[in-house]
């Protein structure tokens, strides 16, 4: 008899397991319940009154009446968990990031692809309708050739007290790095889906600017692409208010970003046929002025998004939006920010994938001391 019902098990009930396991219990994802959790902390347990609990992975991958599971645990966990769910033909979700390098991340694409069940990740941004209208703008060539991009992505503030919460949080050991890792993966992720991976990047990146960490907290990059069009990407968790501001300069145009509006600038002729052809020293070609406005955009709704579709997909409904082999390419942005910043040099891109892995062991060796 056919499923009408995803049921799914959830692991690691910290601040983002706890809120996923809420949406399923506020049955605002049709088609799937949840059926089971898991923490290593028993107190975990009465948050969630007559959902079967368990603190050992192990019993949560035997229990056959668990279709689908959501990985919510530490970063450095995400691969060897991801790999016992998918042997045990458990439909994997798995948190951002997939893991701390692109080695680790590789490891657990590559076993996902051996087997029969489906493997995502949450990657929830992309299901934000201003960058899928965004996408579908520059997948049908409307901004023409893009020639440079500027991202400040700067109102992740953080304080003190939450890195203080979970031991594990702001360490390299434990979370493999700071605000590239934890907070702007979703912008990495949103750059190379929407603009495609740079050849290089140069990287400037200050260690526990702000905070009293180990990892990075303030980054600036310059991304470079072999058509000579390039990216600034900025962000920080210690600064308030900050700015969520994307700007995209192109043949046809320039489109600002902000406060949940696109306004596209649009010229009526290209930079490039204008500025070949004008008969004007510095006149400039006449522009429209468009402007779309989106209501209701939070994360909740976008991480709820990614449940309903990886359950409806399971269920043979729609197509996967996020596939896990989607979470590559933003850690490696991320690491290969992270060694330019630490070499304080330009990197191409890939990165020696070996060569990070010492960096980050030797990062490690030296904040133990």
């Amino acid at each position: 008899m056919p499923k009408d019902k995803i049921k799914w098990g959830i692991i690691g009930i910290g601040a983002m397991g706890e809120s996923h396991a809420q949406t399923l219990l506020s049955n605002s994802v049709k088609n799937a319940e949840l059926n089971a959790v898991c923490d290593i902390d028993v107190k975990c347990k009465d948050k969630f009154p007559g959902i079967k609990f368990y603190t050992n992975s192990n019993d949560l991958f035997k229990d056959k009446s668990i279709d689908a599971v959501l990985i919510a645990t530490p970063h450095t966990t995400h691969v060897p968990l991801g790999i016992k769910s998918l042997k045990n033909e458990k439909h994997t979700l798995v948190e951002k990031p997939l893991s701390i390098t692109t080695k680790k991340t590789l490891e657990l694409i590559n076993f996902a692809n051996s087997c029969d069940v489906s493997f995502g990740v949450m990657l929830n941004q992309r299901t934000n309708p201003i960058y899928k209208t965004l996408k579908q703008m520059i997948d049908d060539n409307e901004l023409g050739e893009i020639h440079r991009i500027q991202w400040t992505i700067t109102d992740w503030f953080r304080s003190n007290y939450y890195y203080s919460t979970s031991s594990w949080r702001a360490s390299w050991k434990g979370e493999g790095g700071g605000v590239l890792i934890n907070q702007s993966i979703h912008q990495l992720d949103l750059w190379q889906w929407l603009f495609g991976m740079p050849d290089s990047v140069h990287a400037n990146i200050n260690l526990g600017r702000f905070h009293d960490i180990e990892v990075e907290d303030d980054v600036t990059a310059l991304f470079k692409y072999h058509n000579g069009s390039h990216g600034l990407f900025v962000t920080t968790t210690g600064e308030t208010p900050g700015v969520n501001r994307l700007e995209v300069a192109s043949d046809n145009g320039l489109m600002i970003i902000e406060n949940n509006k696109i306004i596209w600038n649009k010229n009526e002729i290209s930079t490039t046929e204008y500025l070949k052809k004008s008969k004007k020293s510095m006149e400039k070609p006449n522009i429209k002025v468009e402007e779309l406005k989106f209501e209701n955009i939070n994360f909740s709704t976008e991480r709820k998004n990614i449940i309903q579709n990886f359950s409806d997909q399971i269920l043979g409904i729609e197509k996967l939006y996020v596939d896990g082999k989607e979470g590559l390419n933003s850690v490696e942005l991320m690491n290969a920010m992270i060694y330019s910043g630490l070499n304080k040099t330009e990197v191409s891109i890939p990165i020696n994938s070996e060569n990070y892995e010492k960096k980050l062991d030797e990062i490690i060796a030296e904040n133990k001391q």
